[in-house]
């Protein structure tokens, strides 16, 4: 589809916002400039009437002084004066960054006392490096560095040592202070450290060298922000006063200091508070020794418990439920960091994770330090990442993120709220102010077991959106849930509307253009109409880009700082991520693990063009076991070969797995194994194909090997995930690695003239 820009509307438009307004200046009076008349004037002869010569008087009056152009200063002045002002400028600069000159100047050999000896004659660089060690003493006296201790006097008639004596010193400078410790004699603390351990005047002297090489050519120039983790400390009993949390009966010393909070006995260090939880597979009540000796000095707990035998536990504090008490104990004892920043919580089973990348990017275009707990990643602020393993931490983690945010200058901060995080009441205690609805779709029924519950679940946000003059509403109006999640909390409460589909939206589009490389959009907004080209691929990326727009609708954004943010994202790890080895098929990695994101993707796949659509997608185990079958039935409607196979089957059979996902074509796994014993697998009644193989690398492999020019290849729902768990182990495995190295192995097999357009495909022995 052509992409054509439409003409401005009758109403000021923002279509140009990127091109200022002409600036009129006031014309300028005339000048009106009056020319001197020049009055006859009669010469004099300086001859006079008796023959003498008489001066004129004008002669002798002295030579008229030229106009002072230089203000009562001289030259000599001005230099003095551009001097002072550069080495003002010097010395500031120093100060800012004092740190970068001294550590440039802590490896230069210290200047010599004699004036002899620093004589380099007519040598340039001899005249350099006399002038940096004159710096450098200079800061020796200053106290900025430490004088390096002189060399020893070299004495006559010592050899000087071969290289393998140098070795041998060398290793015997290194077992110095070392002693022999015989077996059994390890430390406690040594078995807990590991075998190796790097001592810690090696790493701030020896090794610190290395780091000065290694440069990242991306950062040069920009300063990596230093994040402080701040400190709490507070009494048992001003904590349970903070909280107003009421203690059915109270054992042991209240005033016991607490220095942290946990709910995981794993994490659990000297000084901490442990909430015994109740979760569905364990129980916090059975590690009470554990936490003991890992030095917790309180418990709270649900059911009565001894503490007396404890060596460091102090208090015990029994409540009705503690999973209920969990999230506002943390929340008081971080200080309610939430309530010192702007919140937008963005909720719905997809778009969640790019909606808030574009909306952190919109924040920060705003000037705004902007926080995100997300799927993807934690970030403190701007690019200070911090891994993630949930889409919502544990109500302990989220609280003390926040904190560190809030002790950083975080202002903003954006949160994915998943269905399980407000379910458990990982959000209870964080102070919404904008909540974002996506849409809604079949997942997590083996959590919440019906759709409905789902729903209401999801709803919790929005039920919390009361106060009309702080809290907003932004929802997706083409859902049909729509209208429930707008009926949550306080009618009154103002409603930014966006979608695609329905042209009432208070943001929507008006044009848009898809291709393999970039998305062009025209949008309309109530403050006018906006631009953007955005990295982000695919229809449903457009959905998430509306979000983000009402998002800056609904605060007041300046419309430029919309367009530039949203810009800014060019693409989000795992989500619709394009995989480029030059290669002359497409290879896309998505996170798609439900029905709704999968086909959404196939669509906007299938909407480029491409010769075929060839996709790669397992479902995980212990989990909504209705979805499998409808998801392999969108697949292989929607794509011209679809290679079935495990992903994170945990605990269950990966086979048992692809055979609740084969019911969705009317097939089952004998009928398959059945098929693979003539090594040929008939096509599906609408002509496609459909492949199955239980190891993923080799699916993915396979549906590489198969991609010609003009195909697309699809590996759907792991996305930016990093691990596989098959049993109890947890392995690292990233699609799109996988895809980087099937692409190179797969060029040198066609360099060798090996054809693997024809599957079955199998690896050679040696992979």
């Amino acid at each position: 589809m052509p992409f054509t820009l439409l003409p401005p509307p009758p109403f000021p438009s923002l279509l140009h916002h990127h091109i200022p307004p002409p600036l009129h200046f006031k014309p300028l009076p005339s000048l009106h400039l009056k020319h001197p008349t020049h009055p006859t004037t009669t010469t004099i002869s300086a001859i006079g009437p008796d023959g003498k010569y008489y001066p004129s008087p004008s002669d002798d009056d002295p030579p008229e002084a030229p106009e002072d152009s230089m203000h009562g200063v001289n030259k000599f002045q001005q230099i003095q004066r551009q001097a002072a002002k550069a080495r003002k400028q010097q010395e500031e600069l120093f100060k800012k960054e004092q740190s970068i000159f001294v550590n440039a100047l802590a490896d230069v050999e210290d200047a010599s006392d004699n004036a002899h000896d620093t004589d380099t004659g007519d040598d340039l660089f001899g005249d350099i490096d006399k002038a940096i060690a004159l710096k450098r003493k200079e800061f020796v006296k200053q106290g900025l560095l430490k004088p390096k201790p002189k060399k020893a006097p070299l004495v006559e008639g010592i050899d000087e040592l071969l290289p393998e004596e140098v070795v041998d010193l060398e290793e015997i400078n290194e077992l110095t202070g070392l002693t022999e410790v015989s077996e059994g004699e390890e430390s406690e603390e040594e078995e807990e450290r590991g075998d190796f351990e790097v001592r810690e005047d090696v790493v701030k002297g020896g090794l610190s060298g290395f780091d000065e090489f290694d440069i990242h050519f991306d950062e040069y120039g920009k300063v990596k922000p230093r994040i402080v983790e701040p400190k709490f400390r507070m009494s048992l009993a001003e904590l349970l006063d903070e909280s107003r949390v009421v203690p059915t009966s109270v054992y042991g010393d209240l005033e016991v200091d607490i220095s942290g909070i946990q709910h995981d006995s794993r994490l659990v260090e000297s000084g901490d508070l442990f909430v015994c939880c109740v979760g569905r597979k364990t129980d916090g009540h059975l590690y009470l020794s554990e936490v003991d000796k890992r030095g917790a000095v309180a418990v709270v707990a649900s059911k009565e418990i001894d503490i007396e035998e404890t060596l460091g536990c102090k208090a015990l504090v029994i409540v009705e439920d503690t999973n209920a008490v969990l999230a506002v104990l943390a929340s008081s004892f971080y200080r309610h960091p939430s309530k010192s920043m702007s919140v937008i919580g963005i909720t719905g089973t997809n778009g969640k994770t790019t909606t808030s990348y574009l909306v952190k990017a919109m924040y920060g275009a705003m000037g705004l330090r902007t926080g995100m707990l997300s799927t993807v990643g934690y970030y403190i602020y701007g690019d200070n990442k911090l891994d993630s393993p949930n889409t919502t931490p544990d109500a302990v983690l989220v609280q003390k993120l926040m904190a560190k945010m809030v002790h950083n200058g975080t202002e903003a901060m954006v949160m994915e709220a998943s269905s399980h995080g407000l379910a458990l009441g990982r959000c209870d205690e964080v102070d919404f102010d904008i909540a974002v609805f996506t849409n809604l779709t079949r997942d997590h029924l083996d959590f919440h077991g019906t759709e409905e519950e789902y729903r209401d679940t999801k709803a919790k946000l929005f039920g919390r959106m009361v106060d009309p003059a702080r809290h907003r509403k932004i929802v997706n109006i083409d859902d049909p849930n729509a209208a429930f999640f707008i009926a949550q909390g306080n009618p009154d409460v103002p409603v930014v509307t966006f979608a695609m589909e329905n042209k009432s939206a208070d943001v929507h589009p008006l044009k848009f253009q898809l291709s393999l490389f970039e998305t062009q959009v025209l949008v309309n907004t109530p403050q006018g109409i906006l631009e953007i080209s955005s990295g982000l691929l695919g229809r449903h990326n457009i959905y998430n880009i509306l979000a983000a727009v009402a998002v800056g609708i609904a605060v007041g954004a300046p419309l430029e700082d919309i367009v530039k943010g949203i810009e800014e994202v060019d693409a989000v790890p795992g989500r619709c991520e394009l995989i480029d080895e030059e290669q002359a098929f497409g290879v896309v990695v998505d996170y798609a693990h439900t029905p709704d994101a999968l086909s959404r993707l196939l669509d906007y796949v299938r909407e480029l063009g491409p010769r075929r659509v060839i996709t790669v997608f397992g479902c995980a185990g212990e989990t909504d076991r209705g979805k499998r079958p409808i998801m392999a039935k969108i697949a292989t409607e929607k794509s011209d070969v679809t290679i079935l196979t495990s992903d994170n089957p945990k605990t269950e059979d990966p086979l048992d797995i692809l055979d609740d996902m084969l019911a969705g074509v009317g097939w089952t796994m004998q009928d398959y194994l059945k098929y693979g014993e003539n090594d040929y697998y008939p096509p599906l009644p609408n002509g496609h194909r459909l492949f199955l193989h239980d190891i993923r690398r080799v699916a993915v492999r396979c549906a590489v090997a198969m991609g010609e020019e003009g195909d697309i290849v699809v590996v759907a729902g792991k996305g930016h995930e990093t691990y596989n768990i098959e049993g109890d182990k947890k392995e690292f495995f990233d699609d799109r690695e996988e895809c980087r190295e099937a692409l190179q192995y797969v060029d040198e097999l066609h360099q060798a003239g090996i054809d693997t357009s024809e599957f079955p495909w199998r690896l050679p022995e040696s992979h």
